[in-house]
């Protein structure tokens, strides 16, 4: 009985894994569903471009008899009226006239965060070579913020504001007005992205208004605003969206959270749900831009307004205006007023089109990339390359014909990106696998002729380029990434230039480079402006970790010269300087190293979690505002540095916590009279914010935030942490562990 199951096994194996095609199609199929679960910004990009293609196909039909006009600072009214920004004595006049033509609500995609310099009062203190009793009469006269905010009282009107994470940005009290955001379920504030600032409007214009929202929304990462938040966080407060806000002012209702353990389900309001995906943000579906919504805001100061065209409508106030800069891209139109999307929101959610892409689609696209797989492993070599080409293109067909109708028929959104691509692939490898096993029957088939030809002619038969094997070994090695931060804004200097940037990334190669060699590293590759290095391989090295610590030191002050040096260069050249700042990455572990790729191509290179994981830590330094963060191993191999226990953190794209560790080196190092104090001190808050003693961890936390103010992005991360917990503790088994969401 027992042989007969053995005999099964072996049988059911040879036919799922009988050719090294099979094999590699296996393999294939599993990575490829695993990125599609983890769902990676490059998977997320492929599948949002396929859904570009639906929207720009079939957009959302334009309505004539649409509900939200947008009051428009285009060029013609700055040619008329002046420069931006506007007396707010003139605001006040259009906000009236509006409110007095019908608008239902208006809302600002503007913000006026400072006093009007244009205010009588404050004319009277800055007016040179006025007599003194002008300016005395200056100063008594009513200011235009308080003209402004009178007429804001006397009709509905939702200001905006902006998040942001910046630093020198002085919050306002608006958080102090904003009315409070009902949920049922899960309480959604862990699921809001948070930010640290809200920036509104100066206090006697934001207290005249009926609400109050967040006009910024974050672009992907090709720059087209698909989906936007309905909610931002800030100091634990949800700050409604801009169209949010004015439906619910417009409407006299709360605005709902609905949330469960997996995220955000969607927001109510005037009893209508919004879909949303888990972190509370919605997908547009987007109209064709529509110029006649667009009424030029001179026309609302000259008295040529037509007032039927505001009556009973929602009013946006934004800009067209080119130097405004407040332009954006949609899937349907590459350049359209950043206020656009704000109406195409509205419109969407008036017009009850709403577009869903929820998790069980997401399931349903995964499971169809599996089916489809072992369909294409188990039955191409039974049916041949011809038929199952055949039915590779009726599934391809069928897939488009399925997404076609629930994009049309239900707005449903499905990615067939990954099914057709997948398919493809597999289909190819399973080809390309079979040709190979012709291949090498044929070469059998020539061999058993060799007593009969020449040698020569043996050779000319047999002869292919596989003189060069793969293989490695399994060695314990250290390993550094290297990458800039923010290199998209330095870039954009030089969209003109491309030479120019090439120069730069040269120069920071070059040293940086240099340095790592000089140390016994080993450039991998590099990766635009990222380097990834390693030591111990192929020369051993006894000392790799300290040598990785200290080439890594020496990378930050070779990088302050380079900027000084870049600096001078950009004043000569005119332009902003924007400092280059990297974050560092070391980690310390077993790897495979050797020649991998291809048989057609294949380099000197590492394989292993140890890798990844250095990748990772790179990553990390942001959020931990950190120059270099190593991995535990390479902590314990420089236990001579100055070094940190930042946190247990288990990173993105693994379950296992590792403990990583902050290099204080150059100015950090210098900037701590007694590194030891420090470091028993972050010990204390680490082991009292572990034990849940959220105030002893508090008080600590500000104490090492006195003693080291240079770390305070560490330890205001580890406030805001605790803050969080103490409003929402974690599970009662917690110990500690913080699983990081971004790479």
């Amino acid at each position: 009985m027992g042989g007969r199951i053995t005999k099964a096994f072996r049988s059911i194996f040879g036919f799922l894994f009988g050719s090294i095609g099979q094999k590699v199609a296996w393999g294939i199929l599993a990575f490829v569903l695993s990125i599609h679960y983890l769902n990676t910004p490059i998977v997320e990009g492929i599948r949002n471009r396929s859904f570009d293609i639906y929207q720009r196909l079939a957009p959302r039909p334009v309505d004539e008899a649409s509900a939200v006009v947008v009051i428009d600072i285009d060029e013609k009214s700055l040619s008329a009226v002046g420069q931006w920004p506007w007396p707010r004595d003139m605001m006040a006049e259009m906000v009236s006239r509006l409110t007095k033509a019908g608008a239902v609500v208006i809302g600002f995609d503007i913000v006026f965060p400072e006093e009007d310099r244009l205010s009588p009062p404050i004319l009277a203190k800055t007016l040179r070579g006025i007599d003194q009793e002008t300016r005395n009469k200056l100063s008594k006269l009513q200011s235009n913020d308080e003209v402004f905010a009178n007429a804001l009282r006397q009709s509905r009107v939702v200001l905006g504001g902006f998040v942001s994470n910046e630093s020198d940005v002085v919050q306002t009290k608006t958080l102090d007005l904003l009315p409070s955001i009902n949920w049922i379920g899960k309480n959604p504030n862990r699921f809001v992205r948070p930010s640290t600032q809200f920036v509104g409007n100066v206090e006697v214009v934001e207290a005249a208004a009926a609400g109050y929202a967040n006009f910024t929304f974050d672009s992907d990462f090709d720059g087209i605003i698909r989906r936007i938040p309905l909610l931002a966080r800030v100091q634990g407060k949800l700050i409604p969206i801009l169209g949010l806000e004015i439906l619910r002012v417009a409407t006299g209702r709360n605005i709902l959270v609905k949330a469960s353990e997996n995220g955000i389900e969607g927001i109510v309001v005037a009893r209508t749900l919004i879909p949303t995906d888990g972190f509370g943000r919605m997908w547009i579906r987007y109209s064709k831009f529509d110029q006649s919504k667009y009424i030029s805001a001179v026309s609302v100061l000259d008295g040529t307004l037509d007032r039927t065209k505001i009556a009973g409508k929602l009013v946006l106030f934004g800009t067209s205006a080119t130097g405004l800069n407040d332009i954006k891209s949609t899937p349907v139109d590459s350049i359209v007023p950043g206020v656009e999307v704000h109406a195409q929101m509205l419109q969407t959610v008036l017009a009850g089109d709403h577009l869903y892409r929820g998790d069980l689609m997401r399931a349903i696209e995964w499971l169809a990339v599996l089916f489809s797989g072992i369909m294409l492993i188990v039955f191409m070599p039974l049916a041949g390359a011809r038929t199952t080409f055949l039915i590779l293109l009726s599934m391809a067909g069928l897939s488009s014909g399925i997404a076609a109708y629930l994009f049309l028929e239900k707005a449903i959104l499905m990615d067939i990106t990954f099914f057709m691509g997948s398919s493809v692939l597999l289909y190819i490898v399973l080809v390309y696998s079979s040709f190979r096993t012709a291949e090498r029957q044929r070469g059998q088939i020539r061999s058993a002729f060799a007593h009969y030809l020449s040698p020569d002619m043996v050779n000319r038969l047999t002869e292919s380029p596989d003189q060069l094997q793969l293989g490695g070994e399994v060695k314990t090695m250290t390993f550094l990434f290297c990458d800039i931060r923010g290199f998209t804004a330095i870039s954009e200097q030089f969209n003109d230039n491309p030479q120019g940037l090439t120069t730069l990334i040269n120069e920071f190669l070059t040293p940086m480079t240099d340095i790592i060699l000089n140390h016994g590293g080993t450039i991998d590759k590099y990766m635009g402006d990222c380097i990834m290095a390693f030591w111990n391989a192929p020369l051993d090295d006894p000392d790799h970790a300290k040598n990785a610590v200290i080439a890594a030191e020496l990378m930050h002050k070779e990088l302050k010269n380079l900027n000084e040096v870049a600096q001078l260069k950009a004043e000569e050249d005119g332009r902003k300087f924007i400092p280059i700042r990297v974050g560092i990455g070391i980690n310390t572990g077993k790897c495979v190293v050797g020649n991998m790729g291809s048989e057609q191509r294949f380099d000197y290179s590492v394989l292993g979690d140890a890798v990844n994981l250095a990748a990772r830590l790179e990553g990390q330094c942001k959020s931990y505002g950190m120059h270099t963060i190593l991995g535990p191993n390479t902590a314990t191999e420089n236990s001579k540095t100055q070094i940190l226990e930042l946190d247990l953190i288990a990173v993105k794209g693994k379950s296992e916590a590792v403990r990583i560790y902050g290099c204080l080196s150059g100015e950090e190092a210098s900037a701590s009279p007694d590194f030891q104090i420090l470091a028993e001190l972050n010990q204390k808050m680490l082991d009292a914010y572990r034990e849940k003693k959220w105030r002893v961890a508090t008080e600590t936390a500000m104490e090492c935030l006195k003693f080291a103010p240079h770390l305070e992005i560490l330890y205001s991360l580890y406030l805001e942490r605790i803050a969080e917990y103490e409003k929402n503790p974690p599970e009662a088994d917690w110990s500690g562990i913080f699983a990081a969401t971004s790479k």
